[in-house]
């Protein structure tokens, strides 16, 4: 999800590519992670999440949706889908009864980022450190390509950067819709090409999304 924020106040006020260092680290909260609950609808999720999501489930996004794991909320003019923390009152639907991730391997982006958060400025994806989301402030310097934790970080941020322009220049069709039958027709397509459309699994992600991306 986008948001329009201070850098100066959120963050270090230093950008971060994928190969740099940054101190990061997980302090434990033993079941407590204050990232894992009251997201509400921030935990967007973009094709590589509903790949990944299917992976771990068996599942099809429009199994999902069923299930109520994930929802379809507004999202910056667009109709996007994300993890349904409201189902279990505030905690994320994959969370068990100790507190743990149960996908944890297969976890959608932003929970891999956290705490960074992304920027884009001309089609090149940046990082933030948002120095006040996270409790721990001892941590071991990482490269951020590792702390993402996802096979072949540089194809995953080609990725992102292809989506986030996918995701400008349908917002601006969205916008430009000369009425709510073409703004309608706009968003059915878009969730249907991008989300509604299984992904295989048994094949990998990338050529299945540019396939999907012409």
């Amino acid at each position: 999800m986008e948001h329009k924020v201070n850098l100066e106040e959120i963050s270090d006020g230093k950008l971060y590519r994928l190969n740099d260092m940054i101190r990061l680290g997980c302090d434990g909260c033993n079941g407590a992670a204050s990232c894992c609950r009251f997201a509400e609808d921030t935990i967007t999720l973009d094709p590589y999440d509903i790949y990944e999501l299917s992976l771990a489930t068996g599942l099809t996004f429009e199994q999902l949706f069923a299930k109520q794991w994930i929802a379809l909320s507004p999202s910056n003019g667009l109709l996007l889908p994300h993890l349904n923390f409201a189902l279990k009152e505030g905690v994320c639907p994959f969370l068990d009864g100790e507190g743990l991730c149960q996908i944890h391997a297969h976890r959608p982006g932003l929970c891999r980022l956290f705490p960074l958060a992304r920027l884009f400025q001309d089609d090149t994806l940046y990082y933030i450190h948002q120095i006040h989301e996270c409790p721990n402030t001892v941590a071991p310097k990482t490269k951020i390509k590792k702390w993402l934790g996802v096979t072949a970080p540089e194809a995953y941020e080609h990725f992102l950067i292809r989506w986030n322009r996918i995701l400008t220049n349908t917002k601006t069709a969205i916008q430009k819709a000369a009425d709510n039958a073409a703004l309608t027709a706009t968003t059915t397509t878009f969730l249907k090409t991008y989300y509604f459309t299984p992904y295989d699994t048994t094949q990998e992600f990338y050529p299945q999304f540019e396939a999907r991306d012409r």
